[in-house]
């Protein structure tokens, strides 16, 4: 009975500390959605721009939302390790006749309040560009507050 009660404790610990892990994690996922939301409604929408593909960095386990805007959505998973022969590999194969938007890796700040985002936006017109797209939380989601060019594009 002893035995019976014990595993029945470790089963109910086990689940509770799951059910905390699936909830952090679902909360990451959607931070991470509504960030890229806001980017790409702020490079592609605001800007009147239409790309061929939208090329989203995620790392694994993370959610593939589709961001298309009537685009051709690419996820590219891999963890950091992986990310420089996975990401080379795409960019040597792919059509250069295409336009894309890159949206690589989100940085939150500490507060959590403020995060960062680098893009690559090549539109057939102008060449590739790359920035550094800053954005801030809201009470409805995030907004983007900044962007700035990077050097070595």
């Amino acid at each position: 009975m002893k035995q019976r009660m014990g595993k029945g404790l470790i089963l109910v610990i086990a689940a509770t500390i799951m059910s905390g892990l699936v909830g952090c994690a679902s909360w990451w996922k959607s931070e991470n959605e509504l960030i890229r939301r806001a980017v790409i409604e702020h490079e592609l929408d605001q800007s009147g721009l239409h790309v061929d593909d939208v090329i989203v960095r995620l790392s694994p386990g993370e959610f593939r939302a589709d961001f298309g805007h009537g685009s051709r959505m690419v996820w590219l998973v891999s963890n950091p390790l992986q990310r420089r022969y996975r990401e080379g590999e795409y960019f040597r194969l792919r059509d250069p006749e295409r336009s894309y938007l890159f949206l690589q890796e989100i940085r939150y700040e500490e507060s959590r309040a403020r995060a960062k985002v680098t893009t690559v936006l090549d539109a057939a017109s102008t060449g590739a560009v790359t920035k550094e797209v800053s954005l801030s939380r809201t009470a409805t989601g995030w907004e983007v507050t900044s962007e700035r060019p990077e050097d070595g594009t």
